[in-house]
């Protein structure tokens, strides 16, 4: 699918994460799937043949277990087919799914009850609905498994030739509709937030390479500056005009009498006056950040006995009360014949905050999720080859749990994503607030968490979960006028008996949250040996 913007996508890239979200639920739906056509051979005994009872769970089972055979392959062997290959063969095996599907309407049937009928309906609206989440990422996969299956439902109502049913038809046609316009707006959303993703990729690297390119130029300037120390002596005046034009701040200080000058710049970073400065050195050096102080010095103090250069950047106080980052650059430029006392040092201040603040930012969007705060996936696989190191080092024992919010999907097709993304906000920090201050907590993607807790066993991890699992069913979020209850499900894997290596204690976490949510839900699962 052609995707456009101000920036150039890599169809490739978006085909990949298509290909990722289809598969992604592919083991939890074909289960589904399976205990749902175990389920109908018990139900339809009253109805049908012995024959139909074993064949169409028996389909089921082939269709099913088609689409598990594709997410196996895919994962043991990813690079077999390409990602538009993959979601081909998905597409297909869906198509027969939902053909599947559409074949139990026509099964001869002994009689039409209520609750056949209740049952034939509640397959119709309940395996169209739930595939929303599920195989919209692909507009083809999705139309190839619901089509089949509403419109059989349709032409068998309609061949009951019943007139109160045919009410009942316009109702499903009218649902089929609404259900495919919700699933191009969920379709625009996921391909909205590929292109969103690869977007701030390109914002990121743009911005740094403004930052080198910046950090180039101030490096060439001071080679400049370096060169000509002799001449800055004979055109002061000269230099002074250049320095005003770079706004930039000069300063000129006498190391045997103490008087420090500084040019209006000098004063205007700090927001200072003349009144406000005693033109000697505590003009400069009372201002610096205590945990800059030590490490200029040590500069100053190097380029007197070296006599070379100097730049730092260092923290200084504002006149109203914040700290503004001055990258300080200066030299020695007179000293005594023979003994090289120190007589006069000259330099410039910058006014560096802008790139400090966007430097900042950047780090911290680099390792944080964008709407939670939480570490962001990168950040988490690094403190977690971090404690894996650790532990490995100082034998040491450490746990993770992957936590997801139970019906999540309800909250978001009830009250709207923006609600779904609150309530995402409000647990984060509620999450971040509960862990002990040593754990690291960072969201994996959706509603799914994950926490890493150093130094602890797979008992004490237990008893945490549970903690953490019976305050977030107290905890009441404020949404739309309305007090929100939530419950999670949590999977407990440690270090080493579920894995030495970062995939696969996420993967021993992931499944036993998977395992967690089949058994009810609200509850805790450690991993199994």
């Amino acid at each position: 699918m052609p995707i456009t913007s101000e920036y150039a996508i890599d169809a490739q890239k978006v085909e990949r994460k298509i290909s990722e979200q289809l598969y992604l639920h592919a083991p939890a739906a074909n289960i589904t799937v399976l205990c749902i056509a175990l389920l109908y051979y018990f139900f339809w005994q009253p109805y049908t043949g012995p024959l139909t009872q074993i064949a169409w769970p028996a389909l089921m089972f082939l269709a099913a277990g088609y689409r598990l055979l594709l997410w196996y392959r895919r994962k043991r062997n990813p690079a077999q087919h390409s990602a538009a290959g993959w979601i081909k063969h998905y597409t297909i095996a869906t198509g027969f799914t939902g053909l599947a599907w559409g074949s139990i309407f026509f099964i001869p049937y002994s009689n039409h009850d209520f609750v056949l009928y209740s049952g034939l309906v509640m397959i119709a609206f309940g395996v169209t609905a739930a595939s929303i989440s599920i195989l919209t990422a692909s507009l083809t996969a999705f139309f190839s498994y619901s089509f089949p299956i509403i419109s059989g439902f349709a032409i068998a109502t309609y061949q009951l030739n019943d007139s109160s049913y045919f009410l009942f038809i316009i109702v499903i046609t009218i649902y089929y509709l609404m259900l495919f316009t919700f699933a191009q707006n969920t379709n625009r959303q996921f391909l909205k937030s590929i292109r969103l993703e690869f977007q701030n990729q390109d914002l990121i690297l743009k911005l740094q390479a403004e930052i080198e390119q910046r950090e180039s130029l101030i490096r060439a300037r001071t080679e400049e500056l370096e060169k000509s120390n002799q001449a800055i002596i004979d055109t002061k005046n000269r230099l002074q005009n250049v320095i005003t034009g770079a706004e930039l701040g000069y300063w000129d200080w006498n190391y045997q009498t103490g008087v420090y000058e500084v040019n209006d710049r000098w004063l205007e970073m700090l927001g200072l006056s003349r009144d406000d400065i005693n033109n000697d050195n505590s003009d400069w050096s009372d201002r610096i950040h205590p945990d800059d102080r030590e490490n200029m010095m040590a500069a100053v103090e190097k380029s007197i006995k070296l006599q070379t250069p100097y730049i730092v950047d260092i923290r200084m106080r504002h006149k109203k009360g914040h700290w503004a980052w001055i990258q300080c650059s200066g030299s020695l430029i007179e000293s005594t014949p023979g003994a090289h006392a120190p007589l006069r040092l000259c330099g410039t201040y910058q006014d560096i905050s802008y790139r400090k603040t966007i430097e900042k930012e950047l780090e911290y969007q680099a390792k944080h999720d964008y709407l939670t705060n939480l570490f962001n996936r990168t950040e988490l696989e690094k403190r977690f080859q971090e404690e894996i190191i650790r532990a490995r080092r100082y034998q040491h024992k450490f746990c993770t749990f992957m936590i997801d919010i139970d019906h999540f999907k309800q909250i978001n097709d009830r009250y709207g994503h923006q609600s779904g993304d609150h309530v995402l906000k409000q647990f984060s920090a509620f999450l971040q607030d509960t862990i002990r201050t040593s754990d690291y907590v960072a969201r994996y993607g959706g509603e799914e968490f994950v926490v890493i807790l150093p130094e602890t066993a797979v008992n004490e991890a237990e008893e945490l979960a549970e903690r953490l699992r019976a305050k977030t069913s107290e905890l009441s979020i404020e949404l739309n006028k309305a007090s929100l209850s939530i419950t999670i499900s949590i999977g407990i894997a440690c270090y080493p008996q579920h894995g030495k290596l970062y995939d696969k204690l996420l993967e021993a976490s992931d499944s036993a949250m998977y395992k967690a949510k089949q058994m009810g839900r609200n509850r805790i699962h450690a991993a199994e040996l």
